[in-house]
C-alpha cells in the first residue's frame, strides 16, 4: 500500500493549523479589545462632559462606565498584556504595571466627590498560568485611591510589588501611600509587613499632608514617595505638624527580608 506522507509531515501538519487557529483567535480578541477600548474612551469622555455641569448624568455615567469596564476587564485575561494606550492618554483611566507583567493595576476619577475625589480601582494579575482579577468592595464615603505608580523589588527571590496610591480628601487634605503585595499561590496578598520601624512591621506607609505644600511641584501626579533601585532605599517625607511636606525624608532600606528605617535625611543620595 502506498504511503502517500509520513508521520513527521503530519505531524507538522497538524501543528501548523493548530498554531493558525491559535493565531486567529488570539488576532480576533485582540480586535475586540481595540474595539471596545475606543468605547470605553468614548464613553469615559461623555462622563467627563458633564463635570460641574449635571451631577445625574455624571452619576448614570460613571455608573456604566464601571460596570462594562470592570465586566470587560473581568472576562477578558488577554486585558492583562494590552496597553490601553487609547484610555491612558486620554486621562479616562490610570493603569500602572509591574515590570514582569505579571500585576497590574487600573484607576479612574468617578468625579462624583466634589472637593474629594471619589476613585475606582481594579486588580489583576497572573498565577499559574492563569489571571485574575480583584474588585475591591468600598464603603460608603470611602474615596478610594488613584494608583501612580507599581515597581518590583526581589525580596528573598520572590517578585513583591509596591504600588503607590494617591487619595483626595478635599482641595486641602490629601494622602500618598505605598502598599507592598505579593502573589502567593493563586491570590493577591497585600498584608506582607516589610517595613520595619523601630516599634513595628507594617505593609503600608500612608503619608498626610496638605497639598497647598507641594501646589508648586511641576510633577503630576505628585512624586512624594521615591525609590532608589540602585541603592534600594524607599524615600518617605516627613511632614511637620501643620501637614506640610518638608525637604527631610524618613529613609528604609532592603536589608534581607525587610525595608528597615535608617534615618532622616534632607533630599535624596547620590
Amino acid at each position: 500500500m502506498l504511503r502517500l506522507f509520513s508521520k513527521p509531515f503530519l505531524h507538522s501538519c497538524f501543528f501548523l493549523v493548530f498554531t493558525l487557529l491559535i493565531c486567529e483567535d488570539t488576532l480576533a480578541q485582540s480586535k475586540d479589545i481595540v474595539k471596545q477600548e475606543s468605547h470605553f474612551v468614548k464613553l469615559y469622555s461623555k462622563l467627563s462632559s458633564f463635570i460641574q455641569t449635571d451631577y445625574d448624568s455624571i452619576q448614570f455615567y460613571t455608573h456604566v462606565f464601571e460596570k462594562e469596564f470592570t465586566s470587560f476587564i473581568k472576562n477578558n485575561p488577554a486585558t492583562l498584556s494590552y496597553p490601553f494606550t487609547k484610555l491612558s492618554d486620554n486621562h479616562s483611566c490610570d493603569i500602572r504595571t509591574s515590570e514582569d507583567g505579571n500585576f497590574r493595576i487600573y484607576s479612574w476619577d468617578t468625579w462624583t466627590g466634589g472637593t474629594m475625589h471619589v476613585f475606582r480601582e481594579i486588580y489583576q494579575w497572573k498565577a499559574n498560568g492563569k489571571v485574575f482579577t480583584k474588585i475591591p468592595h468600598y464603603e460608603e464615603g470611602d474615596g478610594g485611591t488613584s494608583c501612580s505608580k507599581v515597581f518590583t523589588v526581589s525580596i528573598h527571590n520572590k517578585p513583591c510589588y509596591f504600588a503607590i496610591t494617591n487619595a483626595t480628601y478635599s482641595t486641602k487634605d490629601a494622602r500618598q501611600s505605598i502598599t507592598a503585595f505579593s502573589i502567593e499561590g493563586n491570590q493577591l496578598v497585600d498584608t506582607m509587613k516589610v517595613f520595619k520601624t523601630k516599634t513595628q512591621k507594617l505593609n503600608k506607609i500612608d503619608v498626610d499632608f496638605d497639598f497647598f505644600s507641594v501646589v508648586d511641584r511641576p510633577e503630576r501626579p505628585l512624586e512624594l514617595i521615591n525609590y532608589d533601585h540602585r541603592q534600594k532605599i524607599i524615600y518617605i517625607p516627613l511632614v511637620n505638624d501643620k501637614g506640610q511636606v518638608t525637604k527631610k525624608n524618613l529613609l528604609y532600606q532592603l536589608k534581607d527580608r525587610y525595608f528597615e528605617f535608617i534615618g532622616i535625611e534632607t533630599g535624596m543620595r547620590k
